[in-house]
This record gives structure tokens, sequence and C-alpha cells, in this order.
């Protein structure tokens, strides 16, 4: 992979040209001019969970923010301060990668090269894939920061300048967040019209659905159905619309249509948090208290034992990495199979803690990572980090069909089938599980949305849920035991954070990249005046059934409370979408 990394670099190069003139390419006999669309393809899949899900872009931001897991050091990101270098680095890559998905559409289209890019798959399904891959991307993206650099195949909007290098635009301006919705559901309609399912998408380098356009055209339809949502609080007529007709052309079906990246049972290809603790032999990270008290049913709506427990997290003293011929969590020594009985042996609730969150980094030191539950299944070199499965799609349907209780429990169903969760455990946990209402039914969304952080913190910012998060300010921990500090059993402990415009919620959105005032200062004024529209948003309340939750008073804070504004690049500026 690192030789594919080192090859795309190099036709990035080629595409851009001389310094002196961006807008040719010197034409060289002994360089290659172009790389086969399966080299792109294979290397912009896997390059986009390792530089989104990594340990840095997720690990030590949404990971941390959605209160999945937290650290046992270095807790400044657990409290928001994330790390600037490694926000500019994400927005690099993540672009670099939007231009391999790009190529492959040039590839396709120009006359000189599609006949022979054709001997990899039809030329229009070639085209959709890189469609749907950038418009999952650009959906990420968007989420993120609000108003960003947006390339679309199929508009010619002025102002979506993103990946034109070969046209001569450096400097791309920041295009409107609402004209990006927009053009996604747009992109994710023709991509789906696009498909021929009699044909395949890729002969070779799809290590998603290994060629099947049935498959990609119906990931695309779903991906309408989590864009058209995300909106419906502030354009519910054109989200509706999109949802009802992407459900028509045909949505996700069962977890077979789960797409999914798995990693290689090897080092150097392996998923991304097994080269992490196992490859790197990092302890960073642990379980969030929040997260782990939700499966056991001790927290939320739910007073039942999550079967997921036992495949998320790993039991307390579990072994990360096998330097000792013992077991370790990535040798998949602690995940249950079949013979397993949940609920008797290591797989009991006691088993299974999680570090309180948003402590700082000498309270969780004294805690320690080995009195904790540590990650389970996602440190698998084969770990399959999804892009989108069919139980976030149940729950979309049962959203928009009013809370509608076969969907909601399709979903919990489908989420655990994926996870590995045995069928009796299935069906006596969705038998207890109380009706389908709006807490319920985002909550399960949440759960099943694991390893998926920033699409759960977008979640979180549309709707509220779950309500089971800590917030700057409050209680995150009674230390009853004096674990932390032996004379000082009782304490309260709070969850404070370290940035100052946040401190009664969780972040909106991540600032831009600190690389960008210097390297394009047009375009980032362009997106800081852009987050303005941000707070012109007005919801249609009536038209739509969501309600954010009245959120618990704050037992602490440390500063007054800083309100967000528009056109200021803070991460408490909301987005467009969000409810105020």
């Amino acid at each position: 992979m690192k030789n594919i990394r080192y090859i795309t670099i190099v036709v990035l190069f080629l595409l851009m040209g001389c310094a002196n003139d961006l807008t040719e390419r010197n034409d060289n006999p002994n360089e290659p001019t172009s790389v086969p669309t399966p080299t792109l393809l294979i290397n912009a899949q896997y390059r986009l969970v390792d530089d989104i899900r990594d340990e840095w872009f997720s690990g030590r931001m949404a990971l941390l923010w959605s209160e999945y897991w937290t650290q046992s050091n270095y807790t400044d990101e657990d409290r928001y301060l994330y790390r600037e270098n490694s926000n500019a680095s994400a927005w690099k890559l993540i672009y670099t990668d939007l231009n391999d998905l790009k190529t492959i559409i040039d590839l396709n289209v120009s006359e000189d090269s599609k006949g022979t890019m054709s001997g990899y798959g039809k030329n229009e399904n070639q085209i959709a894939v890189a469609r749907i891959l950038k418009s999952w991307t650009f959906l990420l993206l968007t989420e993120t920061y609000g108003p960003i650099p947006y390339e679309s195949y199929g508009n010619d909007d002025p102002t979506f300048q993103a990946l034109k290098l070969k046209s001569g635009i450096i400097n791309p301006v920041y295009a409107d967040q609402k004209a990006i919705y927009y053009d996604i559901l747009n992109e994710l309609k023709e991509a789906s019209k696009m498909i021929d399912e009699s044909a395949i998408a890729f002969t070779q380098g799809d290590n998603i659905f290994h060629g099947n356009a049935g498959k990609w055209k119906r990931l695309a339809n779903s991906l309408v159905l989590r864009a058209a949502m995300r909106i419906r609080g502030v354009d519910p007529e054109i989200a509706n619309k999109a949802f009802q007709d992407a459900v028509t052309r045909g949505v996700m079906q069962s977890v077979d249509d789960d797409a999914l990246f798995k990693g290689e049972n090897n080092a150097s290809n392996a998923a991304p948090f097994y080269k992490s603790f196992a490859v790197s032999n990092r302890t960073d990270f642990t379980m969030a208290k929040p997260f782990i008290d939700l499966l056991k049913g001790s927290v939320g709506p739910f007073n039942i034992v999550d079967p997921r427990l036992y495949f998320y997290a790993a039991p307390i003293g579990a072994t990360a990495i096998n330097n000792t011929g013992g077991k370790a969590i990535s040798q998949g020594d602690y995940l249950p199979v079949a013979s397993d009985e949940l609920g008797s042996g290591i797989y009991i609730p006691e088993n299974y803690e999680g570090m309180p969150y948003g402590l700082d980094s000498k309270s969780t030191g004294s805690i320690g990572y080995n009195n904790v539950s540590l990650p389970n299944a996602p440190m698998q070199a084969t770990f399959g980090n999804p892009f989108m499965d069919y139980a976030e799609v149940c729950f979309l349907l049962s959203e928009f069909n009013d809370w509608d209780q076969t969907y909601y429990e399709k979903g919990v169903r489908a989420s655990m089938v994926r996870w590995g969760v045995q069928e009796k455990d299935i069906k006596d946990y969705i038998d207890q599980l109380p009706p389908a209402s709006q807490e319920t039914v985002l909550t399960q969304k949440y759960i099943a949305l694991y390893m998926q952080p920033y699409n759960a913190w977008a979640e979180y910012r549309r709707t509220g849920f779950p309500k089971t998060l800590i917030k700057p300010g409050e209680v995150t921990f009674v230390d009853a035991e004096g674990v932390i500090d032996e004379n000082q059993k009782g304490k309260e402990y709070y969850f404070i954070s370290l940035v100052n415009d946040v401190q009664d919620d969780l972040p909106r959105r991540v600032k831009f990249s600190n690389e960008e005032p210097l390297l394009n200062p047009q375009g980032y004024q362009s997106g800081v005046e852009g987050l303005s529209s941000s707070v012109t948003a007005k919801l249609v309340a009536k038209s739509f059934p969501i309600q954010r939750p009245v959120l618990s008073p704050h037992t602490y804070q440390t500063n007054p409370t800083t309100s967000s504004s528009g056109g200021q690049d803070l991460m408490s500026t909301k987005l467009w979408w969000e409810l105020e």
C-alpha cells in the first residue's frame, strides 16, 4: 500500500505540472501518464479508512467526543483541545484521497483513456462508484468543518473549485453548506441511476463490494437517506422527497449489503487500530465509562445488558499487546464465540468498566488503563471499517416512519449480526427492549454507530441524543473508593473543557486547518464568511418531529459560556442544519 501511495503522489505531481505553468503537464516518455483505475480505487478506499479512522483523526478527536473511547494518557483531546497538526494532516490527506477518485472519473471520461479503462469495468459504473465515494467523503468533511472546498461531477457551479489543479485553481473557495448538501443528494441520485447492475463495477481493486454493481447502487441510495435526514430540520420538503425517491430506487436490504472495508491479516495493511495497538504498541485508548454504562444498562433507556458489550470492549485486565506469548486482544482471544455463554465466565458485566470521561491526565493515569476495559473487536487486523451499514438504514427508516417498531428491531438485529452476536442472545435482548420512540431509536442508533464516530457526532448535533453523554461542567466521576487519591474518598470530579468557547455542550465543528490562512487565505476567508449562514437557518418546527432534549443543569463550570456566532472559525459555531 505504501508503494501505491507513492504512485498516487507521482500522478498528482504529473497532474499539477511544473511550477511555472499549472495548467499544462510536462510529458516524459519515461514516466507513466496514468495509473490503472483499480489501483486508484483500492488506494482511495484503503487511504480513506486509514486517514479518517486512524488513531489521530478519529482516535484523538471524534471517537473521544462521541464518548465511545477516552484516553489513559494525554487527555487534552478528550477535553476538546485537539492537536492542530493532526487536523491539518488529515485535511491534506483526505483531499489527496479525493483526487484519486476524481482521477478515476477523468480516465473514464477522456476519449484518450476510456477505451483502455473499460477493460477494468464498464466506464459508467466506474464513474458512479467514484461519485459515491466522493459524496461519502465530502459529506463527512462538510459535517466536520461546515463550508469546504468542494467538487462535483455533474454540477458546474463556479464555487465548486476543489480538485482543479489541472485547471489552474490552486486556491479554491469554500462552497456554501446548503449548496454542498443539495449537490451531494443529486450526485448520489445520478450515480445510482448511472449504474448498470448487469455489468461489473470493477474487475479488481474493490475491497468493499468486490465489483458488485447492485450493492454500489444500494449504497448510493442509502447514503441519500443519511444526507437527507441530516437536513430535514431546515428543509423538510427537499429532504423528504429525496428520502422517498431513494427508497423507491432501492436501499440496503440486509447485512449482506454492509459497505465494509476489511483490513488484511498483516502489519502493513491491517485495520488502523490494529496498527496502533499491536504494531505501534500503544495503550492510549480505553473504553469510556458513559458508553460502557449504557451497554450495561445502568444508564439510559435500556435496563438490560447489551450483548455487544462483549464485542465492543474487552474485560478488565485483557492484554493489548502479545509480547509474552499470552492472550492478546489483537488475536481475538477475548471475542465471544458460539460456544461461549454470555452472562457467565469472563462474559459478565462486572468484568467490564469504562474510564471516567473528561478527567485530566494525572487522574486517568492514577486509575490506569489495566484497570478498565480496552477496545476489543476494532483492534483485530481484519476488522471491517464501515462506510455505511444496513443497521443505520433501518434506524433511518424507523425515524422517517414516525419511530416504526419493525425497523427499530431490524436495526438492532442488523447491528448485532454484523458484530457476531449469536441469534439466541439477539432474541433475548430484543424481547426485553422498550418500545420504539425518539429516545430508544436514536440511542440504539448511537450504539450501532460505534466506530463510525463522525457520523455519531453529527447525529448528536442533529438530535441531542443520546442523553447519556457527559457535558462540560458536569460530574463525570464520584470517587467513592479513593482510586485516584486515597485521601479524597467521595470526591466528585468534573469534566472541564479546555476550549473557552465550548463550555456547556459538545463541539459543533472542527476549526479549519491552521495552514489554510497561510496557503489559501482567500479561500479560508470565504469559509469563515460562509459560517455565518449557519445561524440564519430557520427550523420549520411543525414539519419536523425531532425535538432536542432539555439538557440537565450543570453542576460546575470553569468559565462563562461563550455563545457561538456565525462568521467565526470556532468549535462552537453551529452548522447550517443544526437545530437551535
